[in-house]
């Protein structure tokens, strides 16, 4: 659990330890305390404008790391009224992410980084498993790279939509850890190729429990293409943690795998096309999914079937991460993504 920095501080002030001081002499008198980092002062005394600690408990005025006015109680942000990122994250909100350095929350109207909105509580502790939810509206995200081929999606009657996965270009960590995204735009056909950097503005959504960003045609806008991504590489062994929904959405890799269960039945009763792969016989294991059109596909009585047999091994399976039916799925994008061994 984080908290804010300027919290933080306060606490150890009052042990002495916050870096507040003493005058003597200047705007306020002899022997007065200075306030310490973001305000700090000790119990019953706030910070005024002089930066000084003066006794009474109201601190207006006092401004936070995140630039937004106190104006709860000594020592208390009122998070509520915050209308900007707080540099550091609310008390409020746990850290489930070992590469970040803070939790901001997706607001309405701003531009983020696929990170910004893949570390929100909404996404990384998505408290709605089993329904659709609107997390922010008018969200933009800039630059980034288009990783996956455009998929035809059915929606209710007679509407279809296009998919796509994009990745962020930066503010990502060095292992691709919330980098990676699913975008959504409400027409099909939509042109998009692999590697094309775009800005895309829409609705981030947890499709129970998937981010995606929804958006109509119009506002997505093409750059150019940057070619190929590079895949992350990542172990089967991520499956069996917490750590892999810091990879939702990413173009990962995985090597030297057997499939374990070749046609597993999902949580709604079919089979759904995908497969079971672990390493070695190993506790933790994923499903990946051919392509729709791969051959190693075939249909069957209980739904699209994959055509491998158990202990088939694979050189590397490559593909996006989703969470669907309640199991992380690596979807991948053509048979090219297979390597057999």
């Amino acid at each position: 659990m984080r908290t804010r920095l300027w919290g933080f501080v306060t606490i150890l002030g009052l042990s002495g330890l916050c870096g507040c001081g003493t005058s003597t002499g200047g705007g306020g008198g002899g022997g007065a305390i200075y306030c310490g980092i973001g305000g700090a002062c000790p119990a019953g005394f706030s910070c005024n404008s002089n930066n000084f600690c003066i006794p009474g408990s109201a601190d207006a005025g006092v401004t936070d790391t995140g630039g937004k006015n106190d104006t709860g109680s000594a020592g208390t942000d009122a998070a509520s009224t915050d209308t900007t990122k707080d540099s550091q994250s609310d008390t409020s909100k746990p850290d489930i992410a070992p590469v970040d350095t803070f939790t901001p929350d997706v607001q309405t109207g701003t531009t983020q980084t696929v990170t910004e909105v893949e570390q929100a509580p909404s996404s990384a502790a998505c408290s709605t498993p089993d329904t659709i939810a609107d997390s922010a509206s008018d969200v933009t995200l800039d630059l980034v790279v288009v990783t996956s081929p455009p998929t035809k999606l059915k929606g209710s009657g007679t509407t279809y939509f296009t998919s796509f996965f994009a990745t962020s270009q930066s503010g990502a960590a060095s292992d691709g850890s919330w980098a990676g995204i699913q975008v959504i735009v409400n027409s099909d056909p939509f042109a998009v190729s692999v590697g094309d950097v775009i800005r895309v503005k829409g609705t981030v959504k947890e499709f129970y429990c998937m981010t995606e960003i929804a958006a109509k045609p119009e506002d997505v806008t093409i750059y150019g293409n940057d070619g190929e991504p590079v895949p992350y590489g990542a172990q089967v062994s991520l499956f069996g943690t917490s750590n892999a929904e810091a990879f939702e959405g990413d173009l990962i890799k995985i090597s030297n795998v057997q499939v374990q269960d070749p046609n597993p039945i999902s949580t709604d009763g079919k089979n759904h096309g995908e497969c079971t792969i672990n390493h070695n016989g190993g506790a933790d294991s994923v499903n990946i999914a051919p392509a729709l059109g791969s051959a190693f596909l075939t249909a069957g009585a209980n739904g699209t079937m994959t055509t491998f047999s158990a202990g088939q091994g694979f050189l590397s399976v490559t593909g996006n991460l989703q969470w669907s039916f309640g199991h992380w799925v690596i979807r991948v994008r053509s048979d090219a993504d297979i390597v057999l061994k």
